[in-house]
């Protein structure tokens, strides 16, 4: 009886100087997870996958947890709710502990599932479901991009996709009842392109029209150049587009010799704003802006 009583001393007393001397070395993640309850899961991911997972306090929904230097995911869940919560990109460092902001757990059910391609998939690539604004979930493709969220209740969603070397991009769907409800979206290959904002999603192009000699009546000059700008600025708004990869050795040109896809594009070309026009020396000067990601950007129309 002593002899285990020792024993278990000599491993507590053990364990306390190896988690000091690990507290030394190791940061940490704290937060708090509101409302509090059973079952509130915390799981720490690294690269995709997991390295610790603990239950919140129930009284209080706080958390702590240790870890090794580095960068990690933090999920959130809870048995009631379809909507795990991530906070990505936490930086955890030595001997420092990340205080993440209040997690609020919003519990809903519903009966409706949304999924989908993400294009082209592979490693890296995530989806997240924002519902009526807020980030509800977040999780990791399948290796052919494929992504499926459940129990959805009905309501807005905006769902948006990223994966590494492709500009991030979003859909909105509008899901009632216990419908199932499909959303492919296609990625764009980030290069640089003039006249392409990858940041602000948007393309953008000018066109120049000279006025007519021979013409005196200044309005129908004017009209007439700025019917030319507007062709040229729409002319240069499709070669930018032509140029636009959908992998790093295929561009979208090479998609366009389908029939459907050309009408498509024409159609998608027609949705551009005039962000800018002037009289300049000898015509009219118009710029032009497309928007080539989030709503009515090139990916809705290539990705259905």
């Amino acid at each position: 009886m002593r002899t285990t009583s020792i024993r278990f001393f000599l491993s507590v007393c053990c364990f306390i100087t190896l988690t000091s001397c690990q507290d030394k070395h190791d940061g940490a993640v704290e937060g708090i997870v509101v409302p509090p309850g059973f079952g509130v899961r915390i799981t720490i991911s690294q690269s995709g996958k997991t390295v610790h997972a603990v239950d919140a306090n129930t009284q209080d929904g706080k958390f702590r947890i240790a870890l090794a230097p580095g960068k990690y995911d933090v999920s959130v869940n809870v048995p009631a709710s379809p909507f795990p919560v991530t906070i990505a990109g936490i930086n955890v460092d030595p001997g420092k502990t990340a205080t993440l902001p209040s997690v609020e757990i919003v519990q809903l059910s519903g009966t409706a599932a949304l999924s989908g391609i993400v294009s082209p998939g592979g490693p890296g690539t995530k989806v997240t479901l924002l519902y009526e604004g807020r980030e509800r979930a977040t999780m990791a493709a399948a290796p052919d991009g494929r992504y499926e969220f459940t129990a959805l209740p009905e309501g807005k969603y905006t769902i948006t996709a990223s994966s590494p070397g492709y500009a991030s991009d979003s859909a909105e769907i509008r899901i009632s009842g216990d419908r199932r409800t499909a959303q492919n979206i296609r990625l764009l290959y980030e290069t640089p392109i003039d006249g392409v904002d990858w940041p602000r999603g948007v393309i953008h192009a000018k066109g120049k029209g000279l006025y007519p000699a021979n013409t005196a009546n200044h309005t129908a000059m004017h009209e007439m150049a700025r019917r030319a700008a507007l062709s040229e600025a729409e002319r240069n708004l499709l070669r930018i587009v032509e140029q636009i990869k959908l992998a790093p050795n295929r561009d979208l040109k090479s998609i366009m010799i389908s029939g459907t896809f050309t009408v498509r594009i024409k159609g998608y070309l027609q949705g551009f704003k005039i962000s800018d026009e002037r009289e300049v020396d000898g015509g009219v000067e118009v710029e032009l802006d497309l928007p080539l990601t989030g709503p009515g950007g090139l990916t809705r129309t290539i990705s259905e």
